[in-house]
C-alpha cells in the first residue's frame, strides 16, 4: 500500500493520542502501520478489519488527508416520516390517546398501530422505539390514569380510615435469645470444593 507522506510517524503518534474517539484512533493506526510498510492483510489482522476496509481508509487518507478519515454525513437509513409528518406525529402523540385508541396510555404497540393506520408506515416494534428516541421521546412515562377515574372518590378513599380488625403481630424473636444457632469463628470454616 502506498501512503501519501503528509505526516511523520511521530506526528501520527501524537494525533493518535489526541484522538477523541476509538474509531478515529483505529483509522490513524491503520495509516501509521501502512506508512511503516505493512501490507493490507497484516494491518487488517492487527485491527480486526477486513483488508478492503483498510485499503479504503488508506485511499481516503491519500485523497483527502485527515478529513478523509472522518465519518461521512448521511450515513444510515433515513427517517420513514417526512418533516411535515414528523410534526403531525409529534402533535398526535402530544394530544394523548383518543377514545378510538381504547387505552389510557400509548405503548409501543399503540404507536406502531398509529404509524401504520394514520401515516402508512409499517415498522417493527424495535424500529418504533428507535424512531421515538430519534424524535426526542424517552421510554419513561408517568403512571397512567384511567379515563373513567373519579379524582374526588380517590381522595375520599385516601382520607378514609379503615377499622383495624387484624390482631397485633407477634414480637420478633431477638437474635441473642435464639438457642438454635451459634457463632462460627472465621478460621474454623472450610471451603467447599
Amino acid at each position: 500500500m502506498r501512503v501519501e507522506l503528509r505526516f511523520t510517524t511521530d506526528q501520527l503518534d501524537g494525533l493518535i493520542s489526541k484522538a477523541k474517539s476509538a474509531p478515529q484512533r483505529q483509522r490513524l493506526r491503520v495509516i501509521r502501520w501502512a506508512l511503516e510498510g505493512l501490507t493490507a492483510p497484516e494491518v487488517a489482522t492487527q485491527t480486526k478489519l477486513c483488508r478492503r476496509q483498510v485499503q479504503n481508509w488508506v485511499r481516503r487518507f491519500n485523497a483527502e488527508g485527515l478529513a478523509g478519515l472522518q465519518d461521512q454525513p448521511g450515513r444510515g437509513r433515513p427517517c420513514p416520516l417526512s418533516t411535515e409528518q414528523q410534526v403531525e406525529f409529534k402533535a398526535r402523540l402530544a394530544a394523548r390517546p383518543t377514545p378510538e385508541d381504547q387505552v389510557c396510555t400509548l405503548r409501543g404497540e399503540d404507536v406502531r398501530r398509529i404509524l401504520q393506520q394514520e401515516f402508512g408506515v409499517l415498522r417493527k416494534l424495535s424500529s418504533v422505539y428507535y424512531l421515538l428516541h430519534s424524535l426526542g421521546y424517552s421510554s419513561l412515562a408517568p403512571r397512567p390514569r384511567h379515563v373513567q377515574a373519579d379524582a374526588a372518590r380517590q381522595e375520599l378513599f385516601k382520607k378514609a380510615t379503615c377499622p383495624s380488625n387484624s390482631p397485633p403481630s407477634a414480637q420478633r424473636t431477638l437474635k441473642n435469645n435464639s438457642k438454635s444457632s451459634s457463632k462460627t469463628k472465621p478460621g474454623l470454616v472450610s471451603k467447599a470444593r
